[in-house]
């Protein structure tokens, strides 16, 4: 009777995780504004239920740290993530994430992210918060996917 459960009909809720294949890693290691403040954070890709060509980005804090009395007072390290997105219909298109993260692991940052149907390349990096010139301060992570 279980395996009759297990096979038979029915409708999915969940967000299917879009297969991908990721060059570097899918956690990003980067630094913030203030007091030395580092850590890391996952990023997580789905396709949004009922959404043709999006895809749901979540950013999960590893934590991040920092030294000092100012880190006391502010325990929030913020930087810019940047997505670039290549696909059949976008080309080059880009999209900045503010991000402030704290000490506690399991902060998310949630965006969707409008790709178009098909293969996909989303190239994720980190930038300053405070810095008219963008350099870069991470080394990033590339997905190649297909978008439902």
């Amino acid at each position: 009777m279980g395996m009759l459960t297990f096979l038979g009909p029915g409708t999915a809720s969940a967000e299917p995780q879009l297969p991908r294949i990721t060059q570097y890693s899918e956690d990003i290691g980067t630094f913030g504004d203030h007091s030395y403040c580092r850590g890391a954070f996952r990023v997580g890709m789905v396709a949004p239920n009922g959404k043709r060509g999006v895809v749901r980005l979540t950013l999960t804090s590893h934590g991040f740290t920092g030294d000092g009395a100012s880190w006391r007072r502010d325990p929030n390290c913020r930087f810019i993530t940047e997505i670039t997105i290549f696909s059949a219909t976008v080309v080059g298109q880009q999209t900045s994430i503010p991000v402030a993260f704290g000490p506690r692991r399991g902060e998310k940052v949630v965006r969707d992210i409008r790709t178009g149907s098909g293969p996909v390349s989303i190239g994720v990096l980190t930038y300053p918060s405070h810095n008219p010139v963008r350099l870069q301060q991470s080394f990033g992570a590339a997905f190649y996917t297909i978008v439902p």
